[in-house]
């Protein structure tokens, strides 16, 4: 999961992610957060607390179809934000997002999930956020299973 930069107009952030099953991509979005957050942890928060509730609903629609499902991990390139999931101290600066930082940190307390870090340069939803480079764009286009269709001749 991802977020990318600001819209340069109202500042507001894109929120991107995708969720595999296996090696499946079953689920991914990409939209507007409704607010504009005041830091990049803020932003990447938002974004998980997102995230975090569409993958509970998954769990429990996998869990009523009786397939297995297994601990969820949640990837985040901002190493602010899995710190601050396992550090059940508030810091004055979380307050804008104090809602998120709670919903996001019972989890991971709970073992339930585990929000780990992952390098931006392997952060497949930044294809849905945020313009990439050639060669970035082919291989998350095959992370994400996508294919070019063949050409009629």
């Amino acid at each position: 999961m991802l977020t990318g930069g600001n819209d340069v107009d109202d500042r507001k952030s894109t929120t991107g992610y995708c969720v595999y099953y296996g090696h499946n991509l079953i689920a991914w979005s990409s939209h507007k957060q409704r607010v504009v957050s005041r830091s990049s942890t803020e932003v990447e928060y938002r974004s998980i607390a997102t995230v975090l509730t569409k993958v509970l609903w998954l769990q429990s629609l996998l869990h009523e179809l009786h397939l297995p499902t297994s601990q969820p991990q949640l990837f985040s390139d901002n190493i602010g934000v899995v710190l601050l999931s396992a550090n059940p101290i508030m810091h004055s600066r979380t307050k804008h997002f104090e809602l998120d930082l709670h919903f996001v940190r019972d989890y991971v307390q709970q073992h339930k999930i585990s929000l780990v870090h992952l390098h931006a340069r392997f952060q497949v939803a930044d294809i849905l956020t945020k313009a990439v480079s050639s060669p970035a764009f082919l291989g998350f286009r095959c992370k994400l299973m996508v294919g070019v269709p063949p050409t009629s001749i």
